[in-house]
């Protein structure tokens, strides 16, 4: 079914009713109020940011049976991290369509797609990424261009696939962009935004942010702290406690991680383990330098020598 500018599968209102709860990211809450409107279901107010986020004790809360999750799909780290954190089962079910089964809840995670524009400027040169939304239009791409197109979509956590030389990731802003080019970063990567019309090259924003992290880094940092997220696809306690180890940080824990509140810890850096937005898209919001748990793991002298 189409709704405004968004395609939903027909199948999602099979799912909905007074015993569900629907989830959607911003700027699709209003595809979730009128599904809601329409089936007797109830809309989460959260800003959920990826599948990683889905509100299982919300659904209790709400003494809902059902989660739909609407606009994300599951790659294999945070499905790898939801069945361990919650000791359920997650099976895929469809193309973009994953089912988490725990004792108490069931979640859906349902695919919205954008239609495609009606004129679609071309491309810079390049192996097509695409978020979830996105999947419509980087096929149209594909097709009118004779490109390829990444087998999966991506993630901000998650890059599954090699691009070569080159790639292009279809989605708005710089995030999506970002993460293919922290995932390898020897390649020539573009932003292409459908709706906008617009390409644009990654490498400037990529060592700008990058040199400010390594530049925190290597000052001196003598209050570090170290970001576990309680959330069930994004807790890491382990890795949070090795990184805290290694940097002398201090443990802290989080849910929705405001740059409001990452400000007023009063650290010099903060090491995240929780999701990657936190370093790219909330770091020009924040006085704190954020270092994502991937980066971390690069940040050795030689390379911020590159980069700064």
């Amino acid at each position: 079914m189409e709704l405004g500018n968004l395609i939903v599968p027909d199948s999602v209102l099979a799912l909905l009713g007074p015993d569900a709860l629907i989830e959607s990211p911003p700027g699709f809450k209003w595809a979730a109020v009128e599904l809601a409107r329409r089936t007797g279901a109830k809309v989460s107010g959260r800003p959920v940011w990826g599948s990683c986020d889905v509100g299982l004790a919300d659904a209790e809360y709400m003494k809902a049976r059902r989660i739909v999750h609407l606009g994300h799909g599951v790659p294999p780290n945070i499905a790898h991290l939801l069945r361990k954190n919650t000791g359920g089962s997650l099976e895929r079910i469809d193309v973009d369509t994953y089912l988490l089964k725990t004792e108490r809840v069931e979640a859906y995670f349902v695919p919205v797609y954008y239609v495609p524009p009606p004129s679609l400027p071309r491309p810079p040169l390049g192996k097509i990424y695409f978020p979830v939304p996105y999947r419509l239009i980087a096929e149209e791409l594909a097709l009118q261009h004779s490109m390829e197109v990444a087998r999966e979509p991506i993630t901000g956590c998650w890059v599954g696939e090699p691009p070569g030389a080159s790639a292009v990731v279809v989605s708005s802003g710089y995030f999506y962009p970002l993460a293919v080019k922290l995932f390898y970063p020897d390649a020539e990567v573009w932003g292409y935004d459908p709706f906008k019309g617009r390409s644009y090259p990654v490498e400037g924003e990529f060592r700008r942010l990058m040199g400010l992290k390594g530049r925190a880094y290597l000052s001196n940092r003598e209050r570090v702290v170290v970001l576990v997220s309680r959330k069930p696809g994004q807790m890491q306690i382990e890795e949070a406690e090795r990184a805290a180890a290694e940097t002398g940080g201090v443990l802290i824990e989080v849910d929705e991680a405001s740059p409001e509140l990452l400000d007023d810890l009063g650290a010099d850096l903060i090491i995240n383990t929780a999701c990657p937005r936190i370093g790219f898209d909330d770091q020009d919001r924040m006085r704190t330098p954020v270092i994502n748990l991937r980066e971390l793991e690069g940040f050795k002298p030689q390379n911020i020598v590159r980069l700064l």
